[in-house]
Parts: C-alpha cells; structure tokens; sequence
C-alpha cells in the first residue's frame, strides 16, 4: 500500500481524531473512504445527468410490468 501525505490544520486535524475514534477507526481508513464516498457519488452524478440526456432526446420510458413481459418474465419467476 502506499503513503499520501495530506496537511491540515489543527482543527481539521482534531475533527478527523475525533471522527476516527468515534467510529473506531484510524485516521487513514477515515480520509479513504471519504474520498471513496466522494469518487463514488462523481461517478453516479456523471451517470445520471447522462441518463437523463437521453430521457430529454427520447421520453419513451415502460413499466416494469411491460419490461417483464417484453423479456417473456412473470414477476413471480423473480
């Protein structure tokens, strides 16, 4: 695994100490995941806005009743 430095100021470095400890975590796994989260929810975002300029060229949208039938499915094969 490798090392990334990362400067804060006091505060900051208190509220993460803070954090860390309450959910009984290190500070490492704390900045991680939030920058995990942060990656994560870009990318949603990215794919939602996309989806949605499709919705905006063709508004055509089906029911999940008419996908199940159009695939030859029932709902209670599910």
């Amino acid at each position: 695994m490798h090392t990334i430095n990362v400067r804060v100021n006091e505060e900051d470095k208190r509220l993460l100490e803070s954090y860390a400890k309450t959910n009984n975590k290190t500070i490492s796994d704390v900045i991680r995941e939030s920058i995990e989260d942060i990656i994560e929810n870009e990318i949603h975002l990215k794919l939602y806005r996309e989806g949605m300029k499709e919705l905006k060229k063709d508004s055509t949208t089906y029911t999940h009743d008419e996908v199940l039938s159009e695939l030859g499915l029932k709902k209670e094969e599910l």
